[in-house]
């Protein structure tokens, strides 16, 4: 497994960035990434400064090596989610897939009740707020 300065490497190779050239644009000294120094930790101000700079980095491949370098886009998870109904239905779906969709589905729909009752409250205080405005006009 790679660490996590080889990493960092990887991804000036893949976006086709000369090593001096990425690493300047990142504030970071190529010299800390090369020889005996590759081996030694990365700071969180670098790590942070990589993942601001490149979005698209994955931050858990970056920091754990683990996924894919690059976050997917959204036409990926646009078509994941458009994909994801058929996959439900088939009879081999894992129970930890649907158990864990089941926990979004519970948890998007406290969501929508709690902002139906913010809506309610709203509503009604605008209504209250009209209703006192209308009285003030009527002394006046």
């Amino acid at each position: 497994m790679t660490n996590i300065k080889e990493r960092v490497l990887l991804i000036a190779e893949t976006k086709g960035i000369q090593k001096v050239e990425f690493f300047k644009g990142l504030g970071l000294s190529y010299a800390n990434f090369k020889g005996v120094q590759k081996n030694s930790s990365l700071g969180s101000d670098a790590v942070s400064t990589i993942l601001s700079t490149y979005q698209d980095i994955n931050p858990e491949w970056l920091l754990n090596g683990s996924g894919e370098m690059l976050r997917p886009t959204y036409q990926e998870i646009n078509e994941l989610a458009i994909t994801l109904p058929s996959k439900i239905d088939r009879q081999d779906s894992s129970p930890v897939l649907v158990t864990a969709l089941e926990k979004v589905i519970n948890a998007q729909q406290a969501t929508i009740q709690s902002q139906e009752i913010t809506i309610s409250a709203l509503t009604a205080q605008i209504d209250l707020l009209e209703k006192r405005k209308k009285n003030k006009k009527k002394n006046k």
